[in-house]
């Protein structure tokens, strides 16, 4: 990673990087007298004379590689790196020095340059912080470097000023916001650690536009504190914990429910199993049990007679029935007096006769048909 930093003394600067008590060593330079540090100094300063109405020309970049690289981080390779580091810049045609201190466990630089190139130009400093964070992932993927995860591997007590404020912040977000599932309930967490919040609107609408984070007096957009706590992005990590919230309350009561049925068909099963050992006791007796056996026996025998003897009723029913309908006679037979037999005028009496339905009948005195 590379931190930049901006200045208007050489003085300053040089000193710091060349200090005896950081162990410092100087390993490469260009454009100036490498004597000793005044004589970098006074060669910083005579090009500045070129372009006299530029006040702040000092830029120090420190160049920091994670301790995994000890081992590959010789002299010669940080230098092949800090060059190539400057090259990708566009920071070319001035003056500069690369130091190497040897105060950490990590191994690190630092580069001193003149942003008045050796022909009077101005070096560009235009969004040079965000190409160096890009150069600088490109480098170390270059050279199978370690990549740090992120903020987790800075050290706090090293820093200062409004990097120790942010990082202060920062760590409060990491804290607050996984915990919260509104803008109030954040606010309200962050104002226990002294840390304000506010948002910023879209001109004089009421649109919010972005959130802003304030600490002994500092502000930061929530944007510049890490990417991670924008305000869109803030807002959609609070919906999705109020969703999550939600959903746990709805598991939470599903499994009371399911706790409940667990319950019941426990107690079942339980009680199927008591029964089940009392049986297997027998406390009444093995006489009673055999009793019961016979009685069982006899009943069932009885119910297979009765329903045999229902069979056999039915077949017989059945049969009559079907020889009933098979004997169809050839011709009516008549009784005297309506009871059917074979009449015929031949064997009527006097007073006898056949009505119109064939029925043998007694003739009326006094009447003739």
């Amino acid at each position: 990673m590379a931190k930049i930093t901006k200045g208007h003394s050489f003085g300053g600067a040089v000193c710091y990087v060349m200090q005896d008590k950081k162990e410092a060593k100087l390993l490469d330079s260009r454009g100036v007298l490498a004597n000793d540090k005044q004589s970098i100094i006074n060669s910083f300063r005579l090009q500045c004379q070129l372009r006299p109405d530029v006040k702040v020309m000092v830029r120090h970049i420190s160049l920091d590689f994670s301790v995994e690289d000890v081992d590959k981080m010789s002299d010669d390779f940080m230098v092949k790196v800090a060059q190539e580091y400057l090259q990708r810049m566009n920071i070319l045609n001035t003056q500069y020095i690369i130091a190497r201190h040897y105060d950490r466990k990590h191994p690190h630089c630092h580069i001193i340059f003149n942003r008045i190139g050796n022909n009077g130009k101005l070096i560009s400093d235009r969004n040079d912080r965000i190409r160096s964070a890009k150069i600088c992932r490109t480098l170390s993927e270059k050279y199978q470097l370690h990549i740090a995860n992120g903020k987790d591997h800075v050290h706090r007590e090293r820093l200062r000023g409004a990097d120790a404020v942010k990082y202060q912040i920062y760590d409060a977000l990491e804290a607050a916001v996984q915990r919260c599932r509104t803008w109030e309930e954040l606010r309200a967490l962050l104002a226990h650690q002294g840390i304000t919040l506010s948002f910023t609107h879209r001109g004089t609408t009421s649109d919010i536009q972005g959130v802003v984070f304030e600490k002994d007096g500092l502000r930061f957009n929530g944007s510049k504190i890490d990417r991670k706590y924008s305000y869109s992005k803030i807002s959609t990590a609070l919906k999705q914990n109020e969703m999550h919230q939600r959903r746990g309350s709805v598991n939470g009561d599903s499994e009371y429910e399911d706790y409940k049925d667990h319950e019941t068909h426990s107690q079942r099963r339980s009680s199927n199993s008591r029964i089940s050992e009392a049986l297997h006791e027998q406390p009444y007796g093995s006489d009673t049990f055999s009793g019961v056996h016979i009685g069982v026996s006899a009943a069932s025998s009885f119910v297979t007679d009765v329903a045999s003897g229902i069979v056999s009723a039915t077949g017989a029913i059945a049969s009559g029935m079907a020889n009933a309908m098979a004997a169809t006679p050839s011709s009516p037979s008549i009784s005297s007096g309506g009871g059917g037999g074979n009449n015929s005028s031949e064997d009527l009496a006097d007073d006898e006769y056949i009505d119109e339905y064939g029925v043998r009948r007694k003739k009326h005195r006094g009447m003739h048909r």
